[in-house]
């Protein structure tokens, strides 16, 4: 029995210094992969991390990691008024061109003025035409900026540049309006 207890308590105790060593490999990465990017320049502006979190549909499906930019300095309570915005949304699952289409609209309809969407409506099908479909590992980014306007990244590479910061309030809003996509993820990219 001695030999038995020795012997699960040699391996017991491998086991922990081999989860030890490997957190430890992983780790430093880890955080400097997030530290990276928790400042950044995009179109001339400059941008802090504001909130970052993991949208899951139904609590339990991963649909893809968001990570929110503000311009330096600018407070969450501002998000909606004349400042550098950037979202980026990077997928765990793969979506269709229509599906992103149809879950933006429905979602703006719930978040804008009905009239506000009229004003809207030429430039809100610009976006749509530029989006492509997505497969895991594909990252969307929004990045608005104040005079120049609101582009769409597809893994870094620009699909379209929409003018108006009228479009960036209303937009913004699919993830950070009162009636977004998820209130849970909204509050922790915004930090409430």
């Amino acid at each position: 029995m001695s030999c038995v207890t020795s012997r699960h308590t040699l391996l017991r105790g491998l086991f922990k210094s081999l989860t030890l060593a490997l957190c430890l490999a992983i780790l430093p990465t880890t955080r400097a992969s997030q530290a990276a990017t928790d400042q950044l320049t995009e179109d001339g502006a400059r941008f802090e991390l504001a909130g970052a979190t993991t949208f899951r549909w139904m609590s339990i499906v991963k649909v893809y990691d968001a990570r929110l930019h503000l311009g330096n300095g600018e407070p969450a309570a501002k998000v909606f008024t004349d400042i550098p915005v950037r979202l980026q949304l990077t997928y765990h699952r793969g979506f269709t061109a229509a599906e992103i289409i149809k879950g933006g609209d429905t979602l703006l309809a719930r978040n804008v003025k009905a009239d506000a969407l009229v004003s809207l409506r030429e430039r809100l099908e610009l976006i749509n035409r530029a989006y492509r479909d997505v497969r895991e590992g594909d990252s969307y980014t929004l990045t608005y900026v104040p005079g120049k306007g609101t582009t769409l990244r597809l893994n870094g590479s620009p699909l379209v540049s929409i003018p108006g910061h009228d479009f960036a309030a209303a937009y913004f809003r699919i993830w950070l309006g009162d009636d977004p996509i998820s209130k849970s993820m909204r509050d922790t990219l915004l930090g409430r």
